[in-house]
């Protein structure tokens, strides 16, 4: 029969198979409709909805449920203790020893990155053995200007001779003289108040006085020791006792203090000035000026004493002192003057009278107000007056241009007379070039060229740079100090400081200055305070080189000092953003000096402090890559004498003491053929970080980044879950809407329709499709679920891309009641599994002919009785019109639900 045939179809759903077969269906479902060809199911949904069921959906977001799968398949080891808890207290103890060490772990996380938040660093020390490159060399003399070319300028000469009158003349000058000659007018004063107490005449034609005058000294050579007492000059003629002397040729000018024997006309004896010492003598003979060597020995102040004491000149040699006048003048004796026609008292009346115009010069030509800006007014020591004088004269040069600056120094081949690289010979002009330093006049660099790569082939002297250099005594100032000569060892891209960082090497002697270079590379920020580059800030005074502090320093010194006193410091090149307006400070200006003065004490105030920083724009950073040379200096005398110098040949005594005095033989090489770096690195890098995160966490809670990942995946999950549930909340609005239209259209399905849908998915998997009333509450569909009249016509079926869900295939009355329900559908399906369903047995299916070509069978209305399989499958028989259907060929099961409106259902027709 058709409706056997029709059951033949009819496959129970896999999930239901094993419940389905152990259940019959209860006699009162023997009243179902089986319509033939067409299947409708009697009852409304509506009926069901009293049952609560109309409100049941799927939920995506089951925290409960999310949360046991972590805790079963997470890696960190006290969940996974606690998810295998066999109760509810160990499972509360792993929970809270979990939560300790999480907050050990938290603890000490904080303090981790505490540590690399202080961006420490380390230094390492490395020594390459490679050949570096040589470095420049900045040779200048101690004498920055000629004293030819100060006296020819009317302003330098204005400054030494300034300094001249501020610091004496004569004998003033003589440095023991001065002392003497400051206290004279207390001396006499001290010499008249005793003589008046002792009643004794004041005697003028004393027999012996000091006297200053030229003479030549006995020198050894070799030590340079003095032999004796000194040979004074006069009349043209020098007294020399040639028993005494070994020849001429030690003998050497100097200036000296004599005893001057008024009654045998002679200078004897006569000793350098600086050999002199001044003492308190006890007893002296007044009308001799001869003093014994007994000294005043007491405690008491000559204030207290100076009643029984003289002051006077002793020469431990001579053993005896010359008491001093009581005038304090102390005679000068030329070598034209003839002893035997001397007169004394025109002598020092002369000398007193030349004394006193000085001091009338300096009080009219001199202004209070220029007095001040040369700095003098306060000052007493003559080591002061002498830095002040040096400051003056370079005030003056200073207003100069750049080519008479250049015109008051040396020349290249005043300077350096012989030279050799690498045991060659230096070609002058090539190699050297000049570099004007504000306080040493012109200097000379060696290896300028920043394109030509010099080194030295070996390490030690003779391979280095060996120079000759001439000082030139007879052209320095009264200002200069020292003889010889400033050695600056340097790199050659950054501005050489000789008086910050140079070296002096003396003349007459040999000076070997060894270098080692070292190479600095810092850290930029975090870690450190370095930057690259600044030589291109508008500040930056030293156009040509690269950047150094001191420079950076001294460009803002500059800047400073133009900003508050409107003129330039001359001790500083003016940048170029000052532009050419801006002028030196001059020298006689009382308030441009104190301004310079106040400001440069501010400047180092702020410098001391740490305060450099408040100066706009002015932010001396530390360069990132530094190169810098460390120096050994060693000395020897030099010339030997049995050497040949220029032209003096061995044993020319004479010719070489020129040398002694005037020149020096320098050489800069290098110590060892390596250098050494010192690199800043991090201390505490990211890292580091990460492997210290990775052991804390792997001791305290045992998680790896795998065990991050977990949680990323549990907060993705849950994010989606919600995400699902919230968008089926905003459709099941419109799903009501859809399905209320629905209803209202007539769907008819055949048993071709029924084929058609069975042979569309019999390819996937068995299905059955179940016929009876279903609850109306599993009747809610999504968007997603809808699907257009023209998709449930016959043996129509849209492409489903994978992992999407099933449409909603079932057939549906006029009225909203189920027609037709596919037992898989994702909206109805669940009933299945909730044992709301109706079922068909697993019979085999056997060949039927085609049923597009049968005619309509009647319904099937007799009581369902279940029949076991047959044993051998038979072909079914055409049924006749209005007769009783023929028995099946094969078992047919189906179960219904207990449906409590079962008794009030009706048949169909």
């Amino acid at each position: 029969m058709a409706e056997d045939r029709i059951r033949s179809k009819l496959r129970r759903p896999p999930s239901v198979e094993s419940s389905a077969s152990h259940r019959t269906m209860p006699p009162k479902q023997t009243g179902m409709a089986l319509l033939m060809p067409h299947i409708i199911v009697g009852q409304s949904f509506r009926k069901y909805r009293p049952h609560g069921l109309q409100n049941i959906r799927m939920h995506h977001l089951d925290l409960p449920a999310l949360r046991r799968k972590f805790e079963k398949q997470s890696t960190f080891h006290g969940i996974s203790h606690a998810a295998n808890a066999e109760s509810g207290g160990w499972k509360a103890f792993w929970y809270i020893a979990f939560m300790i060490c999480l907050l050990a772990l938290l603890i000490q996380i904080f303090f981790l990155i505490s540590k690399y938040r202080q961006y420490g660093k380390t230094v390492d020390l490395d020594l390459k053995f490679e050949n570096a490159p040589f470095p420049s060399i900045t040779i200048c003399n101690l004498n920055p200007y000629k004293k030819s070319a100060i006296q020819s300028n009317p302003n330098t000469k204005a400054m030494m001779e300034a300094y001249s009158r501020r610091i004496g003349s004569g004998d003033k000058s003589e440095g023991i003289a001065a002392a003497l000659s400051a206290s004279g007018a207390l001396h006499a004063k001290v010499r008249r108040a005793k003589r008046k107490a002792k009643g004794k005449p004041r005697l003028r034609d004393r027999r012996y006085h000091q006297a200053f005058a030229q003479c030549l000294c006995d020198i050894e050579p070799l030590t340079g020791d003095r032999k004796g007492s000194c040979f004074a000059a006069f009349k043209g003629k020098i007294e020399i006792d040639t028993n005494s002397t070994a020849g001429f040729m030690n003998l050497h000018t100097s200036r000296c203090l004599c005893q001057l024997d008024t009654i045998s006309k002679t200078l004897w004896p006569c000793f350098p000035y600086s050999s002199w010492k001044e003492k308190l003598c006890s007893e002296c003979v007044d009308n001799t000026g001869h003093c014994p060597m007994r000294f005043y020995k007491g405690n008491e102040l000559y204030e207290n004493i100076k009643e029984q004491v003289d002051l006077c000149l002793c020469h431990k040699e001579y053993n005896h002192c010359v008491s001093t006048r009581d005038d304090g003048v102390i005679i000068e004796i030329d070598p034209n003057d003839e002893l035997g026609n001397l007169d004394i008292g025109k002598k020092v009346a002369s000398q007193l009278s030349l004394r006193e115009e000085k001091l009338a010069e300096t009080t009219t030509t001199e202004a209070p107000a220029v007095t001040q800006a040369l700095g003098f007014e306060e000052l007493t020591d003559d080591i002061a007056i002498t830095s002040q004088a040096q400051e003056n004269l370079m005030f003056a040069v200073g207003e100069m241009p750049e080519s008479a600056k250049e015109g008051m120094s040396y020349e290249l081949d005043e300077l350096i007379l012989k030279c050799s690289f690498n045991q060659k010979d230096c070609q002058m002009e090539r190699d050297f070039i000049l570099h004007y330093d504000n306080t040493f006049g012109n200097c000379y660099t060696f290896n300028h060229n920043r394109t030509a790569e010099v080194a030295s082939h070996r390490a030690g002297a003779n391979y280095g740079l060996r120079v000759l250099l001439y000082a030139n005594v007879s052209e320095y100032l009264p200002t200069t100090d020292a003889v010889g000569f400033r050695i600056t060892v340097h790199d050659k891209h950054i501005v050489p400081f000789p008086d910050a960082f140079g070296y002096s090497a003396p003349t007459g002697f040999m000076s070997s200055f060894g270098v080692r270079m070292k190479q600095f590379i810092r850290l930029e920020p975090p870690y450190g305070h370095c930057r690259h580059g600044g030589e291109d800030s508008p500040t930056y005074a030293y156009d040509g080189f690269h950047y150094s502090v001191e420079a950076c320093h001294r460009s803002c010194a500059q800047k400073v000092i133009v900003d508050t006193c409107g003129c330039a410091d001359p001790m500083y090149p003016i940048a170029e953003m000052f532009g050419n307006d801006t002028k030196p400070c001059q020298a006689v200006n009382m308030e441009q000096r104190e301004c310079l003065r106040n400001t440069t004490l501010y400047l180092g105030e702020l410098y001391s402090k740490g305060k450099e920083s408040v100066i706009p724009d002015c932010y001396c950073h530390q360069p990132c890559q530094e190169t810098n040379y460390e120096v050994t200096y060693s000395s020897a005398r030099w010339p030997s004498g049995s050497a040949k110098v220029m032209e003096c040949l061995p044993g020319d005594f004479m010719c070489l003491e020129k040398y002694r005095k005037n020149a020096a033989m320098v050489q800069i090489f290098y110590e060892e053929l390596n250098y050494e770096t010192m690199k800043e690195t991090p201390a505490y890098t990211l890292t580091s970080v990460l492997a210290d995160l990775g052991g804390l966490t792997g001791l305290w809670i045992g998680a790896s980044v795998v065990s991050m990942l977990e949680i990323v995946s549990l907060i993705c999950m849950a994010a989606n879950g919600y995400y699902k549930d919230k968008t089926e909340e905003r459709k099941s609005g419109s799903l009501n809407t859809l399905h209320k239209s629905s209803t209202t259209q007539s769907v008819k399905l055949s048993v071709i329709d029924i084929r058609s849908l069975h042979s569309n998915h019999s390819s996937k998997s068995k299905q059955s499709i179940f016929i009876e009333d279903l609850p109306p509450a599993i009747q809610e569909q999504s968007d997603d679920e809808e699907t257009s009249e023209s998709s449930r016509t016959n043996g129509s079926c849209r492409y489903l891309a994978p992992g999407e869900d099933l449409p909603c295939l079932c057939k549906y009355h006029s009225d909203g009641t189920i027609k037709v329900m596919k037992a898989l559908c994702p909206v109805h399906g669940y009933m299945v599994r909730r044992n709301y369903d109706y079922s068909v047995s697993n019979s085999e299916e056997e060949d039927v002919e085609d049923e597009v070509h049968l005619e309509p069978e009647p319904f099937y209305t007799a009581p369902y009785e279940h029949r076991k399989k047959s044993s051998a499958s038979k072909k079914p028989k055409k049924s006749t019109a209005g007769g009783p259907p023929p028995p099946p060929d094969e078992d047919l099961a189906m179960e219904a639900h207990n449906d409590p409106t079962d008794g009030q259902r009706t048949e169909e027709p």
